[in-house]
């Protein structure tokens, strides 16, 4: 779950000497204010969308509001937190970093498959979309592990899954638990496929990945 939201925050940035407050009708101490809100997600990932400087009394709290820019020359340093100006860039740094994992992850399972697709053995397990391979689907995805039995010269022979999954994590999950040495995980069965069925779904990029144990 997502947790954000957004805060008003106040800083206080030293005195601005004292002038007649035209509220108090008096001679008052006047201040130098920053107001300016902060968004977040999860409390840790922050942003500021919008801030307004100005003077204010010290009694009365009315007062003038002040151009951003003509402020800022005149400061040595923003009196806004890094964290609260800068928490979004963790954020983006996080997501740049996941994509690059997933890119180099994706990369890796690509010349795997390949490598594998041109020179099959016994036991490698194939997570594929079975849906290509059947003429009328129940569903446009049923993924599911097809485990090589045996590798002919112009063939693969099969185990075929009994079940299957809306997507490939799945089957991957019941890799990792070693679920598919459990009885009946697998039809009695096989399934014969000709290397240019294999080729066939290749390209059209129904086999996810190939594992080989």
């Amino acid at each position: 779950m997502i947790v954000w939201g957004k805060k008003s925050k106040m800083a206080l940035l030293g005195s601005e000497g004292s002038k007649p407050c035209p509220v108090c009708e008096k001679e008052r101490p006047f201040n130098l204010m920053l107001q300016y809100t902060v968004h977040h997600i999860w409390y840790v990932f922050k942003w500021v969308s919008g801030k307004q400087y100005g003077t204010a009394c010290e009694v009365c709290q009315r007062g003038d509001k002040l151009d951003a820019k003509a402020v800022e020359s005149k400061l040595q340093k923003s009196p806004i937190p890094f964290g609260d100006r800068w928490g979004w860039a963790f954020l983006a740094g996080l997501i740049a970093i996941a994509a690059v994992f997933g890119a180099l992850d994706d990369s890796s399972r690509s010349t795997s498959r390949e490598t594998y697709l041109a020179a099959p053995r016994a036991g490698d397990r194939y997570i594929v979309n079975l849906a290509s391979l059947l003429q009328a689907p129940q569903s446009k995805y049923m993924y599911g592990v097809l485990r090589v039995r045996a590798v002919h010269p112009d063939s693969v022979e099969f185990d075929a899954p009994t079940f299957f999954y809306s997507s490939a994590s799945g089957p991957s999950k019941d890799m990792r638990a070693g679920k598919l040495d459990e009885p009946g995980y697998f039809s009695e069965k096989p399934i014969v496929l000709s290397r240019d069925q294999i080729a066939r779904i290749h390209q059209e990029h129904a086999i996810h990945s190939i594992d080989r144990f």
